[in-house]
């Protein structure tokens, strides 16, 4: 199997095994997803979403036809709720 992606899930369990932070774009915590990471930093990687294995339930279809694309739209992958949630966790 030529398949270099990697399994992931954004839960407390794999938190508390390692502290390596994989960053990936338009992932909601709590989702199962398969990555394939592409540049390794000192404490941390970039990596592409492949594939979503398990959804979380806070993801919606975004409204925005353009929301892959042009960034502008990042969050409308998730509910409102969870928009407002993160949008206010980052200003705090």
């Amino acid at each position: 199997d030529d398949d270099d992606s990697t399994e992931s899930s954004n839960d407390a369990n794999n938190e508390s095994r390692s502290k390596w932070v994989v960053m990936v774009p338009s992932v909601i915590p709590g989702e199962l997803v398969r990555v394939r990471i592409f540049r390794n930093y000192k404490t941390y990687s970039d990596a592409d979403l492949m594939q979503i294995v398990e959804p979380s339930p806070d993801r919606v279809d975004p409204v925005c036809p353009l929301s892959t694309l042009c960034g502008g739209c990042q969050y409308q992958h998730m509910s409102i709720e969870t928009q407002r949630d993160w949008k206010q966790k980052q200003v705090q």
